[in-house]
């Protein structure tokens, strides 16, 4: 219990020091970025957490990630921290956003954003903090502005730090050795309202209980239908094959402007889809710009770029599609949403297809999926795993140039699920090897961002191009992979990296 005796001393401290200046501390002109530096850095260090990193120097290994407190320009693109357990650096086991103190927390704005950065990295609670006040907030349900007061669980004032029960709550839960025995897993299971999926979503949560994935998918299929009946209302002669082709190029190019877009590698341009001439002819228009900036199978001439073989969907049917991904109250965060669910959502999408008849077009599932009785897919842990005891061990010890000879293929990829994670094993080997020996890496091939040293948008896609193979007998499935394999080498891209693709 020295742990906890300590880490309430140093806490009940704060307090104090909060308390002796509360009115200068609940000012307007105290910022954000004061209180993170004066309290919430030292609360969570008091609870064990290395916030600045003095023992974990390597940047791909260390269990707080923090988002710069100083924001200039765009808007911030995550959560303010995120606490991670060694050694998954890549699934975080909750979240923290800061606000000054003279915010008053409880309001839907900053509830939805938190939900939302929650949501979509899949941490079943998040934490919104101005160190006067602490709310611990349910973030497993589909954000919604107009319920997202709703999904508070728990709140505690500063007063309450100085309180042995009530801080041995916070410690329970948050303390960093507790967060590793599972207190965040079990916390969420034992103490926190139970889900009741579809039940819920009737009553008190708009959107019920729902993974980001779950969620997407049917998003994607009510796109899928909408934008299948337009197209054939619009195109009479296109069977079902063509138009299965053409809603998914038309879905791809969507997400892959949206990622970019909440990546802010590009300028917001879905949301505009209309203003000026047809939201259609925006998207087509806007597709060839992009197309000539990165040079990929996603933005290429298609069926649906054809002024003479298609004819465009009613509009409004269209704009409705853009509008919906593009809003700012969208619980969807292509910046957070991990490119490996993706993959898996889009192996769920790829079992159902467009079939038509003389007048009318619907979607149902492919006969063979229809037959094994559902779409079945490899969950993200296994081929975790299997990646890791196969590629990570005939890599582990090896030097980039080594790796350089090695090439990696799936010869039946679907949508990529496996080619999505040995190339992400892939960049994040070389992206510590080159932290640890930085006199190792070849002009090029690694660059300053935030002062880490990061793989260069280069190197990613040298290492995509010279290592990464696949092939399978579904077209589509080949290109949601090639979608994946891009978004991925993107991820961590800024807008100065970005430049033309040759």
């Amino acid at each position: 219990m020295k742990n906890l005796e300590t880490a309430f001393s140093r806490i009940s401290e704060l307090a104090e020091s909060f308390k002796k200046h509360e009115a200068n501390y609940l000012a307007s002109s105290y910022s954000e970025a004061q209180v993170r530096k004066d309290f919430i850095d030292k609360f969570f260090h008091a609870l064990g957490w290395d916030v600045h990193h003095e023992e974990q120097k390597n940047p791909y290994a260390q269990e707080v990630k923090i988002e710069d407190a100083v924001k200039t320009g765009k808007s911030k693109r995550r959560a303010d921290y995120a606490f991670f357990i060694a050694p998954e650096f890549r699934e975080p086991k909750f979240l923290c956003e800061a606000k000054k103190p003279s915010r008053n927390l409880r309001n839907p704005d900053d509830y939805f954003q938190a939900i939302r950065y929650g949501w979509n990295r899949q941490t079943p609670l998040v934490l919104l903090f101005d160190f006067e006040e602490l709310h611990i907030i349910d973030s497993r349900y589909k954000p919604d502005i107009s319920t997202a007061l709703d999904t508070w669980h728990k709140s505690y004032h500063y007063t309450d730090y100085r309180d042995e029960k009530k801080f041995s709550e916070i410690y329970f839960l948050l303390a960093r050795d507790e967060v590793a025995s599972g207190a965040i897993e079990n916390y969420a299971k034992n103490e926190m309202p139970e889900p009741r999926g579809k039940a819920v979503q009737k009553g008190l949560f708009k959107g019920g209980y729902q993974p980001v994935d779950t969620a997407f998918l049917e998003e994607l299929d009510d796109y899928r239908l909408t934008l299948a009946k337009a197209f054939k209302t619009a195109n009479p002669a296109l069977d079902g094959e063509a138009l299965t082709e053409a809603v998914q190029r038309t879905l791809d190019c969507l997400v892959f402007m949206r990622f970019l877009e909440d990546k802010q590698i590009e300028e917001p341009e879905v949301k505009n889809f209309g203003d000026k001439g047809t939201a259609w002819k925006n998207f087509i228009s806007h597709s060839r710009t992009l197309d000539d900036k990165y040079n990929g199978i996603i933005f290429k001439p298609n069926l649906i770029d054809s002024v003479k073989d298609f004819v465009p969907p009613n509009d409004a049917h269209f704009k409705q599609i853009t509008d919906q991904l593009s809003d700012s109250t969208s619980p969807y965060d292509f910046d957070s949403i991990p490119i490996g669910i993706l993959g898996s959502i889009y192996e769920r999408f790829l079992g159902k297809v467009v079939v038509t008849t003389a007048k009318r077009a619907d979607v149902d599932e492919k006969p063979e999926v229809r037959k094994a009785g559902g779409v079945y897919y490899t969950p993200q842990y296994i081929v975790r795993y299997i990646v890791r005891e196969t590629v990570g061990r005939l890599i582990d010890g090896k030097t980039p140039e080594e790796i350089a000879k090695m090439s990696f293929a799936d010869i039946a990829c679907g949508s990529g699920s496996f080619l999505i994670e040995v190339y992400t094993v892939l960049l994040e080997y070389h992206a510590r090897y080159y932290a640890e020996r930085p006199d190792k890496a070849k002009k090029g091939d690694t660059e300053l961002k935030d002062g880490v040293t990061v793989l260069s948008l280069k190197k990613r896609r040298d290492i995509l191009k010279h290592n990464i193979f696949g092939v399978d007998i579904d077209f589509q499935a080949v290109e949601v992979s090639q979608l994946s394999l891009y978004l991925k080498m993107l991820e961590d891209a800024t807008p100065n990296q970005c430049v033309m693709f040759p």
